[in-house]
């Protein structure tokens, strides 16, 4: 059975992760764990562990890694958290291992790979999807031909969930936009080894679940 990280919500003196990401990975038969990083040292040895890492869905990041002064409406998770995820990251890339970014997992990847995002939404498109809060809802999204997502869940338009305020703007390196919204959010990217998608497959299993098992190949 394959084995992949979750990358855990630091703060508090806890570190813990929504159960929908595990019961999700158990239904791909893969075992997932979850754990954080300080140091490059603990990045490495984890990804010398595990398959997989999962990047998953959480609070914003700040605009500083991009260049930018953070927005109002942000609302930033834990500084620690920030590290671990780009520790893992890198550790797991640098091995050639699969990393899916989910919400706030693929703005991050995109950020550590030199991208910038959107900080807020209404402030960038006009007219705007109902994109924040919308976990139980879908709208559409257009999957890009010949893109390693369109292997797993068919070119054309596809329906999605949403929770989030921000998305991808400038696209990291050796990514490839791979998937938009109607109003031009862009929905999901991807490059070697990398899948960054906006929505949460996780509460969609239905229909995503071949997303996990790319995951762990």
């Amino acid at each position: 059975m394959k084995r992949v990280l979750i990358a855990g919500n630091i703060g508090q003196r806890r570190v813990e992760i929504p159960a929908a990401y595990l019961r999700a990975l158990r239904a791909a038969e893969a075992a997932g764990a979850v754990a954080f990083a300080d140091t490059p040292e603990d990045a490495a040895a984890y990804a010398s562990l595990f398959d997989a890492l999962l990047l998953p869905g959480g609070g914003d990041l700040p605009g500083e890694h991009f260049g930018q002064a953070t927005h109002p409406a942000c609302e930033l998770d834990d500084p620690t958290r920030d590290l671990s995820d780009k520790l893992l990251m890198e550790a797991f890339m640098a091995r050639g291992k699969r990393v899916l970014g989910i919400c706030r997992g693929c703005q991050v990847a995109n950020v550590f790979l030199g991208g910038s995002l959107h900080q807020h939404l209404p402030d960038a498109f006009s007219p705007v999807l109902w994109h924040s809060g919308n976990i139980t809802g879908r709208h559409p999204a257009s999957v890009e031909a010949g893109t390693l997502l369109a292997s797993l869940l068919g070119a054309g338009e596809i329906r999605v969930n949403s929770s989030h305020h921000q998305a991808i703007d400038r696209v990291g390196r050796g990514l490839r936009v791979a998937a938009q919204s109607p109003d031009g959010v862009v929905e999901a990217a991807e490059g070697k080894n990398i899948l960054l998608l906006q929505w949460h497959p996780e509460q969609m299993a239905d229909t995503m679940r071949g997303i996990f098992e790319w995951l762990i190949g």
